[in-house]
């Protein structure tokens, strides 16, 4: 018989398997890799379309899964097998093996209060460096990821589930234990919890885990710590408050902090509000990247680049800004240093392509430049003046360069505040034949996978209506999400690749568009732009003006009031009524 053990880490479940081993009916696995391996399985089966060819009922993987398991467990003489990972919760995996037992699974899932948890780390990797092992270290990243992992798989199927609270467990094992056994319809059986044999789960954490240390157990069962988390975690600890879904009542809840009253005060587009709890997070909590990462927003509003580029760069640290450090062997460039720079554009496609901009700055200090970008918009870029060289990020280990430069850092490394920007174009705008009549090409949504994509999606309508009735031709910008939503009088043009989008907006006399990646190539090769920006707009657009110093062919139309659109597709459509009585 066949049933899991999983969880979050540090809840308990290794002295829980110690305890279970000590019964002669069940053996419970240390941390098990069936899971990966079946899941390995399926794969295989689906890529080679032996479920459509050969098993349209997958009778024949849950069998052949069945099969693994059991040659897996072929040495175990207990008729009773509780494997133990952390990935049985995952709702795919949990519906394989119900198809495969023929029943639903069965999950015991120790559970803890997830600061505690993690608290439970600190004591035992005692890390130099806490700020890193607590913001961005492994072992924090798996906790929420278990956290995650065993939420979803209780919204999947509550029945599966027997939550095993670590306190309890501590306080009431007898208690506890005769839960499991009815769960799992086990015998009763006497357990000793003062003489517990951590050997049967014992790990090669070090090698295995990346930590000594993490399933020793000891042999009497008892609170080992007394220390409050709040005290280990310090201003860490409300980062990892997360509700005890388990629980009727969640005792632990994510509290509420300045940063997200900051949030919902930029949001409305109360910045007044934003700034005062800036410089309130700045003066109490000057450790904290992201409220530093935030400040740099307002900086940039208030109209200083270079220190919003600074503060920016805090959310480095976090992993909100920028890419991750790419596998180049040589160091940042200093923006003095001569030698060959990698420009290492970094973002989505138009932050790539607004990080182009900077090849000329680069080029001026007396260095030559190579530019790593995404594969699709290398034929773009291969014909910027001064670039030696354009290849994909894959591919930047390989190339000679002296120094790095991230693209998203630039500014901050070249020194440059916003009086020292030019808007002059600086992509070749393709010589295409162009109409006779006045064009207009427009985009209405970027792509829905980027963070806040929400607040920044107007309704298509809004700006079908502003064009519709102007004397113009009007031709789609939009590509894959959204394009269903194109009038018939929306003249469909080609898009399969980039060079052929560069074509399209260089046919037209005026680009209107969201905050895309269309946005800045139109902005960049020098064609009037219209871009309609949320209340709280992206960094780039942090100075609250009409006008921008990046582009000069830019104009921004901005959402006075969160959630209503109404009013810059109004000035829009004001303005292109202007511009028809001109052209009369």
């Amino acid at each position: 018989t066949l049933h899991f053990l999983s969880g979050v880490p540090r809840s308990g479940s290794t002295v829980l398997a110690a305890i279970l081993n000590q019964n002669p009916m069940t053996h419970v696995s240390t941390t098990s890799g069936l899971g990966a391996a079946l899941d390995g399985l399926a794969t295989s089966w689906h890529q080679n379309n032996l479920l459509v060819d050969n098993d349209p009922d997958r009778k024949k993987l849950a069998h052949t899964m069945r099969g693994v398991i059991d040659a897996f467990y072929d040495t175990t003489d207990k008729p009773v097998v509780i494997d133990k990972a952390r990935n049985w919760p995952i709702p795919v995996i949990m519906q394989a093996m119900g198809q495969v037992l023929g029943h639903k699974p069965k999950i015991i899932a120790t559970v803890r209060s997830i600061p505690d948890c993690m608290a439970s780390f600190v004591r035992v990797a005692k890390p130099e460096n806490m700020d890193e092992f607590l913001s961005k270290g492994s072992l924090a990243t798996h906790l929420k990821g278990s956290y995650v992992t065993l939420q979803q798989g209780y919204e999947y199927d509550k029945e599966c589930f027997l939550f095993v609270e670590y306190e309890d467990l501590i306080a009431n094992p007898k208690g506890e234990i005769a839960r499991i056994h009815a769960f799992l319809d086990l015998p009763e059986f006497e357990y000793d919890f003062n003489n517990i044999d951590g050997s049967t789960v014992k790990e090669d954490d070090e090698n295995l885990h990346g930590q000594p240390g993490l399933h020793d157990i000891k042999p009497v069962l008892e609170r080992q710590h007394n220390d409050s988390s709040k005290e280990i975690l310090k201003h860490y600890y409300s980062s990892f408050c997360q509700p005890e879904f388990w629980l009727d009542k969640p005792r632990t809840v994510p509290e509420l902090h300045d940063l997200d009253l900051q949030l919902v005060a930029g949001r409305i587009g109360n910045f007044e509000e934003g700034w005062r709890l800036a410089q309130k997070m700045e003066k109490e909590e000057p450790w904290n990247n992201r409220a530093a990462f935030n400040r740099g927003w307002y900086q940039m509003w208030k109209g200083n680049l270079l220190e919003g580029e600074k503060l920016l760069y805090r959310g480095r640290i976090e992993g909100v800004f920028g890419n991750p450090v790419p596998s180049s062997p040589m160091s940042i460039w200093d923006g003095k240093a001569q030698g060959i720079v990698m420009l290492n554009l970094e973002g989505g496609l138009g932050d790539q392509i607004h990080g182009m901009r900077y090849v000329k700055y680069i080029l001026e200090r007396g260095c030559k430049v190579i530019v790593a970008c995404s594969g699709a918009l290398a034929g773009l870029f291969r014909h910027v003046e001064g670039v030696t060289a354009v290849i994909q990020h894959e591919a930047l280990f390989g190339v000679v360069h002296d120094f790095w430069l991230p693209s998203m850092s630039a500014a901050m490394v070249l020194g440059l505040e916003y009086t020292d920007i030019s808007g002059d174009a600086y992509i070749t705008r393709p010589e295409v034949k162009k109409s006779s009549k006045y064009r207009i090409g427009l985009r209405w949504q970027g792509n829905p996978q980027f963070e806040h994509e929400q607040y920044r999606v107007f309704p298509s309508h809004l700006l079908f209506d502003a064009v519709k009735d102007v004397d113009a031709e009007v031709i789609s910008l939009q590509r894959d999400e959204g394009a269903q939503h194109k009038p018939v009088w929306v003249k469909e043009v080609p898009l399969d690749h980039w060079e052929q989008t560069a074509d399209a907006i260089a046919s037209c006399d005026l680009v209107i568009t969201s905050c895309t990646s269309v946005a800045h190539l139109a902005a960049a090769m020098g064609v009037e732009t219209w871009i309609v920006v949320p209340v709280l707009p992206y960094y780039l657009w942090a100075p609250p003006t009409n006008t921008t110093v990046w582009y000069n062919s830019v104009t921004l139309f901005r959402q006075t009031v969160f959630g209503d659109w109404h009013s810059p597709f109004t000035n829009i459509s004001a303005k292109l009524n202007h511009l028809k009585k001109q052209s009369a």
